[in-house]
Parts: structure tokens; sequence; C-alpha cells
């Protein structure tokens, strides 16, 4: 156990260095690099306290509160990667409160002499004071509330990419809401064992935790590392800003996206009107990166006007509205005799889509068939004619 701690704190603090060095020009990856530094500070805490250091040097044990940095940290990664602040702002803080108000605590309980840190270390998980009890109660709460609050965010980020996104894979955070659906099932493992062991059962001495959160600490560095230097590209960085745009819109809004537009029904209308020509007579759709931002140049429209027009005129999103003509296309092309030795994939980037998941996955929510189904019984029903 002890060669796995050593090797978890070199890797976690390997990739912090790394990722603060290289990729520092993402302010996001501050924040992720900071989280693996704690996850090194915590696995050489499990280390040293294993060791008996703390029986002979007991004021180290105050970096026992660093945990409570853990949640913050992965929020604040969370929220300023799906956003572009360059820096942290004066409210945010706040999510340090806790840390520092069990530290000082810690601190004037060591000064004082409240509690004997040499007892405390020594005891085994079951036998725990009740500090460390309270500890691990105020360290499992945290986690689920920060959890909570950055699934939020991310399902809120995933919805608005589709008001200025007709292509979202590659946007799309999935990989970051699975990483933090890893660390809710370590924080609910961790509430599972800790209260156990108040019933004097010790399941497996937190090592199944350990075990979710060092996966959880390997698959936030790495996809960390590979997936979030895409927000630093110049176009992206242009979408993320339409993205906000909205967003702010909408919280001032009060939950409403256009309350304070002032666009005119009639204006509306002939926006729309140019909209729909546009889209049919010069196919515009077929392009398979389209965005808000380039569909409204193109109208010489503003891009929150556009998806103003589109979502109350048309009761869509855009991601919906170019997806849409881009499945018509699709299936009047499975339909259409002559286009028979083409393959539906081929089909499908001809019409705009560029991710055969989604093309399959769009187009059955659709029809209620896959595009395959779907022109063999085109076919079918053409030979029976």
């Amino acid at each position: 156990m002890n060669i796995v701690l050593i090797v978890a704190a070199s890797q976690s603090f390997l990739l912090a260095v790394l990722i603060f060095q290289k990729h520092r020009a993402l302010f996001a990856n501050r924040f992720l690099a900071a989280l693996l530094f704690c996850f090194t500070v915590i696995s050489i805490h499990l280390l040293i306290q294993d060791a008996g250091v703390y029986q002979i040097i007991p004021f180290v044990f105050v970096i026992v509160g660093i945990p409570l940095t853990a949640s913050p940290l992965q929020f604040l990664y969370t929220k300023y990667l799906l956003r572009r602040q360059t820096h942290i702002a004066p409210g945010d803080w706040i999510h340090f409160a806790l840390f520092l108000l069990f530290e000082s605590a810690l601190l004037i309980a060591f000064v004082f002499g409240f509690v004997d840190f040499s007892e405390a270390t020594a005891a085994t998980p079951d036998t725990a004071p009740f500090f460390l009890r309270l500890f691990n109660w105020l360290l499992i709460a945290q986690g689920l509330f920060y959890v909570a609050a950055g699934l939020r965010l991310i399902i809120r980020f995933n919805k608005q990419l589709k008001e200025v996104l007709s292509s979202i894979e590659q946007l799309q955070m999935n990989w970051l809401r699975n990483t933090t659906l890893a660390m809710l099932s370590a924080w609910i493992l961790f509430l599972v064992e800790d209260t156990l062991m108040t019933q004097g059962i010790n399941l497996s001495n937190y090592v199944f935790v350990s075990v979710v959160f060092a996966i959880y600490v390997y698959a936030m560095g790495f996809f960390g590392l590979m997936k979030s230097e895409i927000f630093s590209d110049p176009s992206v960085e242009k979408v993320m800003h339409v993205v906000e745009e909205i967003e702010i819109t909408q919280d001032e809004n009060n939950g409403a996206k256009y309350q304070r537009s002032g666009l005119s029904d009639e204006t509306a209308g002939q926006y729309l009107q140019s909209l729909l020509r546009l889209m049919e007579e010069k196919k515009i759709y077929r392009n398979s990166s389209l965005t808000l931002t380039e569909l409204s140049e193109e109208l010489s429209v503003s891009p929150h006007n556009l998806s103003e027009v589109i979502n109350t005129k048309l009761r869509k999103n855009f991601y919906d509205f170019v997806n849409g003509y881009r499945l018509e296309e699709a299936k009047k092309d499975l339909a259409d005799r002559s286009k028979q030795h083409l393959k539906i994939l081929s089909i499908a980037f001809d019409a705009g889509f560029n991710s055969k998941a989604t093309f399959n996955t769009l187009f059955k929510e659709q029809t209620g068939v896959t595009p395959s189904e779907y022109r063999k019984k085109l076919l079918l029903s053409t030979i029976g004619e």
C-alpha cells in the first residue's frame, strides 16, 4: 500500500508541475494543477501517517485538512473551464472558507493542547476521536455539495452549446461529467464506509475509497491535458463568448432568454423569412461546423437576435434547427434510387453531419428506425410497387 501511495504522490505531483508549467495559459488549468497537487499532499499524509511520523512530529498533522480544498478546486476547474475568465473572481475565495476555519481550529487546538495529536494519529479508523469523525462528515457533505454544483454547470453548458453550435461533439463536456460522476461515486463509497465504521464494521479500511479516488485523479489529469486545450483555440473562444453572452442575458432576465431584447415581432418575422430562404437556397446547413455566429453573419443579424428568432418563432434551438435540415436531406437521399450505391455514412456527411453516432441517434429519434432500416424499408416498398 505504501508503494502505491508513493507512486500516486509522485505521478500526481509530476502532472501538477507539467500542467502548471506548460499549460497554464488556460486559466482553468491552474485549478487542475492545484487539485493534483492537493492529492499529492493527501497521498503523502496517508504515507507518513502509516509510517508513524505524526507521533514524532505532531505539528505536521495540520495537513490533515488539505482534502477540504479538493472539492472546491474541482468545482472551480469546471467553472473556469466553461467560462472565459482569466482571473479568479473575488467571491470565489469563499469556497476555501471551510478549509481555513478547520485549519485555524486545528492550530488553536494544537497550540493550547486541546487535542493530543500524537494520540489522535495513533488511533485506528474505528477508534478515531470525535474531531476526526466530524472532519469526515464535513468532507463528505462538502464533496456531495460541490459535485452537485459542478454537474449543474456541466449540464447547463451542454444545453447552451445547442444554442450556438450545429455539431456539439467537440465541445460537449461528457468527459468532465463522467470524471465528476467518478468523484461522486467515491464520496458515496466514503459515506458508506465511514457510516459502517461508526458501527464497528471496517469494510476495507478505506482502501476501496482510495482506489476510486485514484482512478478519478488519473482521469482528471489525463483528460484535463488531452481535452481542455481545445478551449485555447481562437475559434472556440469565439463560440464560448457567444455561449457566455446568452447565459448572462438569461440570468439577467431571470431565466427568460429574450425578455428584454427589444426585437419587434415584425422584424423577427423578416429575419425568419431571410433565414429560411438562406437555408433552402444556399443549403448552408451542409457546412458541418456551422455556428450561430457564422449564420448570423450571413444574414447580417446579431447572434442574439437570430437565436431569439429560432427559439421563439420555430420553437427550436439552433442545434435542432440545423440538424432538422440535415436529417431531411439525408432522408431524401436515402429514398433516392439513384443514390442507392452511396454508403449511408457518405450521405450523412454530405448532408452536414460529421459524426456517425450523432447522425444515427438523431435519425432514430425522428423516425423511430435506424438509417439502414429506413433505407431497406423504402427499397422493399418500391420493389413491391
